[in-house]
């Protein structure tokens, strides 16, 4: 399949069946992680991964089938993404023509930016931190398209911030802050949404957001900028691996997402949005 995707000669032709390819791996994958995470994760690591190759397992036992099963699935995660990598690569190329038809043809677009939410959150550091590369080398190409910048503002903003929260990612976390400092910076000039997105973020501190966009105004330089994101970002970054069991549950409701401490009232309008222009004449220039 892969191949054939590549080196087909007229993009159009695929609208036949890679709409229906990547709706069907998106909701396989999700539905398999789902059950995974319910289920119970037995493979954290490389290590981890090459230490059930090498065990003694009884190979009819039910611990080396779920073993096993979840190898199989992160190996067909890791495929995805390798299907995705080459179409977007860095730099041009001659899937140029490929890539484009993919950001515009809508209903493989869909599919397409889904699948790039739920591979940058399943549990499996190596498809993570891939994916997210993946996305900060097409970033551009989705905003500049006026459509899909709610998308990318809402949905892909939302993912890697989930991303963020989850502690099993911690050795991705450098390249996820990336991105979502990418998307906030890029974004934040011509849509109020990242900061939308901010503000609804569960117990969110209104008064630091706004903090946070006052010294993003008074920044002249990108350098500057993109290091006040990543600090405004160092409260939501989440638990290591070997705490990840460990969060506090409350109630019935099982989850691993951190939350950012203060009190939140959900805001109307953002610093960055006022018709005064001070402080403002130098930002995003």
């Amino acid at each position: 399949m892969k191949p054939y995707i590549l080196n087909c000669p007229t993009p159009s032709i695929l609208s036949s069946f890679l709409p229906q390819l990547f709706k069907y791996m998106d909701e396989k994958l999700s539905k398999e992680w789902n059950d995974l995470i319910i289920n119970g994760v037995h493979i954290s690591t490389l290590e981890e991964a090459s230490a059930f190759e090498q065990s003694s397992l009884d190979i009819n036992s039910n611990e080396f089938e779920e073993i096993f099963n979840e190898k199989v699935l992160r190996d067909l995660t890791r495929a995805y993404v390798d299907l995705l990598e080459p179409i977007f690569g860095s730099g041009a190329s001659k899937n140029d023509e490929l890539k484009e038809y993919m950001l515009d043809y809508m209903p493989i677009t869909e599919y397409l930016l889904r699948s790039l939410c739920h591979l940058m959150t399943c549990k499996d550091s190596v498809s993570c931190i891939r994916t997210t590369q993946l996305c900060v080398r097409i970033l551009p190409s989705l905003i500049k398209r006026e459509a899909l910048r709610e998308f990318v503002g809402k949905e892909l903003l939302s993912s890697a911030l989930q991303a963020l929260h989850d502690g099993y990612h911690k050795e991705s976390h450098p390249v996820i802050i990336s991105l979502i400092t990418d998307i906030y910076i890029d974004l934040r000039p011509i849509s109020t949404i990242p900061f939308e997105t901010f503000a609804n973020l569960l117990n969110m501190d209104y008064g630091k957001l706004q903090k946070f966009e006052v010294d993003l105004s008074r920044a002249s330089e990108l350098k500057i900028r993109k290091n006040i994101v990543k600090k405004f970002l160092e409260g939501i970054t989440g638990v290591s691996k070997g705490e990840w069991f460990k969060i506090n549950i409350t109630g019935e409701q099982k989850s691993t997402k951190r939350t950012l401490a203060g009190n939140y009232i959900k805001p109307k309008i953002g610093v960055l949005d006022v018709d005064d222009p001070t402080g403002l004449v130098d930002l995003f220039d």
